[in-house]
This record gives C-alpha cells, structure tokens and sequence, in this order.
C-alpha cells in the first residue's frame, strides 16, 4: 500500500508538470501604429508609448500627421475591452501644388487584451469626422474604417473571422469650409470568437484624398473605437438550463423507485 502511494504520487506529480509545461504562456502586450502612404509603409513616423496611451507624428510621401493619438483599456474589464484612434489626429495634404489622388492608412494595434473571455463575444466599431479647406480650391475625401479582434493575440493581426463589416464615409468640400464626415453602417458590429487566453485588437482607418492642382493644405480627421464585449445570453436560455440537472434527478428518482 505504501509502495502504490508513492507511484500515484509520482504519477500525479508527471501529470500536473505536463499540464503546466502545455499551458499557453500570455505573450506580453505590444502596442504600435503603422502609416502607409498609397499602400508604401512609412518610416518617417514618430511614436511614443506611455502605458495604454500611443502619441504619433510626422509626414509621409503625399501627408503629414498632427497629434496622432490611440488609447486603450488594456486589459480591459469584465464588461468590455477598447481600442480607440482619438480625435486629436489631423491628417493634412502636402500634395495640393500639383493636385492628384493619394491614399493614407493609419493602423493602430495591441495586444494582450485578457476580459471579457466568454464566449462569443461581440465586437463593435464606430467613427466619424470631418473634412476641412482653407484655400478655396476643392477637396473630395472619401475615408473607410474597420475593427478586427484577433483570437491568436497577434500585432496587426486582422482575420476576416474577427472583422466588423467596412464603415464607409465620403464628402466633396469646394472652397473654404469644413464638412462632415458620416459614417456608414455606423457602428459596425460582428460576433467573434471568443473564450481565449489573450487577445489582439486592431483599428485600420484610411483617407483618400482628390484635389485640385494648385491647392494648399485640406485637413480630415476622424475619431475611431473598437469595443468588445460578452453577447448576453437570453434570460429564457439560462433559466431552461439551469432547470435541467433538477429535471434529470426527478426522472432518475422514479425510474428507481419503479426499479
């Protein structure tokens, strides 16, 4: 007897080792933006992290960025987790001498989201913005936004699973003026999967811009979030499940006393 305590020791010992050395490590949480200009990564931008906050600056081959800003609630609560572009960007030409169509993309990314884990979750995306013209030229902007939740906790990670359908908004401003930009559907929404360790959310918001040879500086900027949270489940559902262990012991019973 004393012999078969000890192996049994020693198996659940085996045991237990295995599970930990199995269970996933949680990757420690990364948090970046990448700027592309006319689909061509930009080098030129200057990023600074500060816990959950991101602050970025700094021109690209047709743009420049002004107070570019993301905040998080990383981890996030039991309720919710937020991955925001703030207001505070302006995105401003620097094309307009010779006037054309350039296109700028802004994503914003971070990992190691942990709550809510239920399963399934859902993920919902919104935004709005306006346009501005300050030399009376002509300016037609046409801006897209969208959230993705990446379940394998990956930078940048965008799976067509994990995505809110595309948010589209457009407007044409001539001569000086700002107009609005609206969104549409706004917000967007998408159930993913849920109920894992960690992980990655991640905004993608673009700009294109057409104006006029001879313009100056037109101006857009946007405020953009991405929010998950549990799906609620129907009060009917938990009630029926809940009833059912109650339901199963009463049958039990009788079948044995029939017995």
């Amino acid at each position: 007897m004393y012999r078969f305590r000890i192996l049994m020791s020693l198996v659940a010992a085996g045991v237990i080792g295995a599970a930990t050395l199995g269970a996933p490590t949680q990757a420690r949480a990364s948090y970046a933006v990448e700027v592309f200009d006319d689909g061509v990564l930009q080098g030129g931008i200057t990023t600074i992290v500060t816990a959950n906050s991101l602050i970025f600056s700094g021109s690209t081959d047709h743009f420049s960025i002004t107070n570019g800003s993301g905040a998080s609630n990383n981890p996030g609560t039991d309720n919710s987790g937020s991955l925001s572009l703030s207001s505070n960007e302006q995105i401003n030409t620097t094309f307009g001498t010779g006037g054309g169509t350039h296109t700028i993309q802004i994503v914003l990314s971070q990992t190691g989201f942990t709550a809510p884990t239920t399963n399934p979750l859902i993920l919902s995306s919104s935004a709005g913005g306006s346009i501005g013209n300050t030399d009376g030229g002509s300016v037609s902007v046409t801006s897209t936004y969208q959230g993705f939740l990446d379940p394998t906790n990956t930078l940048f990670g965008k799976p067509g699973t994990g995505a809110t359908p595309l948010q589209t908004a457009s407007n044409n401003q001539a001569g000086i003026g700002t107009k609005p930009l609206v969104f549409a559907p706004s917000p967007s929404t998408a159930n993913v999967p849920g109920g894992t360790p960690a992980f990655a959310l991640t905004d993608v918001l673009t700009f294109t811009f057409t104006v006029s040879a001879g313009s100056g500086q037109d101006t857009a900027n946007v405020s953009a979030s991405t929010v998950v949270a549990p799906v609620p489940e129907p009060s009917s559902l938990i009630a029926a499940l809940a009833g059912t262990p109650v339901l199963g012991l009463g049958v039990w019973m009788r079948r044995r006393r029939a017995g």
